[in-house]
């Protein structure tokens, strides 16, 4: 009786022992559990702010690029002047000489166009007279210092010193002069720029002018007969 107590209460601290353990490593076990899952939702919030400072990271880098080509763009405006609608007209081909306006722009053309250091005031009408009517042609040929010529600069003696010599570019108006009862007589207003060129490329724009041309129709087709 007495061994077989003893074995029972050896087997019954033993099974305690091993209760013990066992919860013991229960325990244990539930601590890692809840030790992974607070490691889990540490990382899970860390790589929530990484997302969120990424994304802001990425609209402060687009707010600036748009804010830089803002910066471009008005750069880039500013680097290219507007051009003034009568160079712009440069680029368009001239009338057809052979029609009315056609002629009055290249007669008024070469009339404007001086060369001070091989010619006089008013050469140049000798020079467009191809492009000339039967009123312009006689007066040219009768009294050619009675001839009402274009009024040129007091600059003429010095642009001679400076081998400098004046281009014209002209244009024909849309504005028309109200038009006459004969249709062989037409007029037209001409716009008129020159521009002083030097030999070193230097360009001295003078000041515009509008001519009012008369326009003929003679044998040899339209002719330039009188501008003021």
């Amino acid at each position: 009786m007495s061994a077989s107590a003893g074995q029972g209460s050896e087997h019954a601290a033993a099974q305690v022992t091993r209760a013990a353990s066992v919860h013991g490593s229960w325990r244990l076990a539930l601590k890692d559990r809840s030790a992974c899952n607070d490691n889990a939702k540490a990382r899970a919030k860390l790589v929530v702010m990484l997302v969120v400072s990424v994304a802001m990271l990425g609209v402060s880098m687009l707010s600036a690029a748009c804010s830089s080509g803002d910066g471009a763009d008005s750069d880039s405006g500013a680097a290219h002047p507007v051009t003034p609608t009568t160079r712009l007209l440069e680029e368009v081909p001239a009338p057809d000489p052979v029609t009315p306006d056609g002629v009055a722009v290249a007669a008024l053309k070469e009339i404007y166009t001086w060369q001070p250091v091989t010619e006089s005031p008013g050469a140049s009408l000798t020079r467009a007279r191809k492009w000339l009517g039967p009123s312009m042609i006689r007066m040219l040929d009768t009294s050619p210092s009675g001839l009402e010529t274009p009024k040129p600069s007091l600059q003429w003696a010095d642009w001679a010193k400076a081998n400098a010599h004046v281009e014209a570019f002209t244009f024909a108006s849309g504005d028309r002069p109200p038009a006459g009862a004969d249709p062989n007589i037409q007029q037209f207003k001409i716009g008129v720029e020159q521009t002083v060129v030097y030999p070193n490329g230097r360009k001295e724009p003078l000041p515009p002018a509008t001519v009012i041309a008369t326009v003929v129709n003679t044998s040899d087709g339209w002719r330039l007969d009188a501008f003021r």
